[in-house]
């Protein structure tokens, strides 16, 4: 089956079946609207071609490059990719339904609104990419290579990306809830508007990391690693903190409700109007720490050492605090009447009648 064949049965909209295609040269080619199904793809050159509104289902590709090619509406169903290129495509609104792809590489693309979702990547490389609007969803996943790219509003939802390079990557109102990063390194990089709600970030690295508006509501962070860190507001929500290193991060009117961080490191932290309140820090290490105005209401401070830190106006409202120690104390406030008869109040019993 030559070019023009190719062409024509585009133009026409057919839809091509069962055929095998080989070393073909298609650069350049008007392809818009050509369906393929069960059709296998070797070495097929596609450099620069029109793919607009082309369909791809129940086929097999293997070596084939559609580098600088146009994808529009193109739609990848239950189809395999094998040492597949698409280095600088344009890439929007295209999908990767069901598909596996191994050794695929999408380096620079230009990416607008695109979806992998409910099949299988790996070693897929997205090196100096700009992803906007992409979605990742229900995949089962391998190494991904995203160094220096660029993510902006989109999705990496309950993925495993424990394998996933994401060094010198920068990341725009990007969702990755409940997805495995556990061990990954993020030290230095810019997160701005980021969700990790009840995502595993177990060993993570984000020292010296900027953080605008980051919500890690239920995350698992045991041992999580934040020296140095800029997290102004950050949402800590039941997140789990076990044994973490906030040392010296800035974490201005961060909240930490309901969040255990036993034995967590906080020295010489900046946590002016935190909220912790009802908190675990049971043996949490912070000297230092500037905690003025912070809501410490029934934190749990057992044998945690706050030598040093400061506690202007802080509230320690009916805390635990046995074994503890502080040097600032007395500039702290203690219990609230007033509030703890407010919390003791139960209404009394309906009288018989």
């Amino acid at each position: 089956m030559d070019r023009e064949t190719i062409e024509r049965l585009a133009q026409d909209a057919e839809l091509l079946s069962g055929a095998t295609l080989r070393g073909l040269d298609l650069r350049g080619a008007d392809l818009a609207a050509l369906r393929l199904d069960k059709c296998e793809l070797d070495g097929v050159d596609l450099r620069g071609a029109d793919l607009t509104d082309c369909q791809f289902t129940h086929c097999r590709l293997t070596r084939s490059v559609f580098d600088a090619a146009r994808l529009s509406g193109t739609l990848f169903f239950a189809s395999e990719l094998h040492a597949v290129s698409f280095a600088e495509a344009l890439i929007e609104n295209a999908n990767w339904h069901e598909c596996r792809l191994e050794g695929v590489l999408f380096d620079r693309v230009r990416l607008h609104l695109a979806g992998f979702s409910g099949g299988q990547l790996a070693n897929i490389r997205f090196r100096e990419a700009r992803l906007e609007q992409l979605v990742m969803a229900n995949l089962s996943s391998g190494a991904m290579d995203f160094a220096d790219a660029h993510f902006e509003r989109s999705v990496l939802l309950e993925c495993d990306l424990r394998r996933a390079d994401f060094r010198g990557a920068d990341f725009a109102m990007v969702v990755l809830n409940k997805s495995n990063l556990a061990g990954q390194r993020f030290a230095g990089q810019d997160f701005d508007v980021v969700q990790f709600s009840e995502a595993d970030l177990t060993g993570c690295d984000f020292s010296h990391v900027r953080i605008r508006q980051g919500n890690f509501t239920a995350a698992r962070l045991q041992g999580a690693r934040f020296g140095g860190a800029s997290l102004s507001g950050a949402i800590f929500l039941q997140a789990d903190l076990t044994g973490a290193d906030f040392s010296g991060a800035n974490l201005i009117q961060a909240i930490w409700q309901g969040a255990r961080a036993e034995g967590a490191c906080f020295t010489r932290a900046n946590l002016y109007q935190g909220n912790f309140l009802s908190t675990e820090l049971g043996k949490a290490d912070l000297r230092g720490a500037d905690l003025t105005y912070a809501d410490l209401s029934h934190a749990n401070l057992e044998a945690a050492d706050l030598g040093g830190a400061t506690l202007l106006r802080a509230k320690l409202h009916r805390v635990r605090d046995r074994d503890a120690r502080f040097t600032d104390r007395g500039r702290a406030l203690g219990d609230d009447p007033e509030q703890r008869a407010a919390e003791d109040w139960r209404p009394l019993p309906e009288s018989g009648g």
